[in-house]
């Protein structure tokens, strides 16, 4: 794998819910995994903390992430009942490169 996962809020019915993560400037590497191998990247949420006015922020539920590792379209999904900001002015998520671990 190479570069950066696909990370975004899923709503109750599925849907993506607000903006997907932005990318954190990183160094970028090739992870080769082995079967049963693992990776990660680093998401950071600045959910509700971050002072959004709450016209700005359109707090919505959601049910979870969609996943997408780099260069694939088969995403998975991670369960994560929340809240979070879901306005469109607002990127409360960020992700960083994929690494080895």
């Amino acid at each position: 794998m190479t570069g950066y996962p696909g990370v975004s809020y899923v709503a109750q019915n599925g849907v993506q819910s607000g903006n997907a993560a932005v990318r954190e400037p990183g160094t970028i590497t090739t992870v080769t995994l082995q079967p049963g191998g693992r990776a990660k990247a680093q998401l950071r949420d600045a959910n509700g903390i971050s002072g959004y006015d709450p016209a700005q922020c359109k707090l919505s539920p959601a049910e979870g992430l969609r996943i997408y590792p780099p260069d694939r379209t088969a995403a998975l999904f991670v369960p994560w009942k929340t809240e979070h900001c879901a306005g469109p002015t607002v990127h409360s998520l960020t992700i960083g490169p994929v690494r080895p671990g």
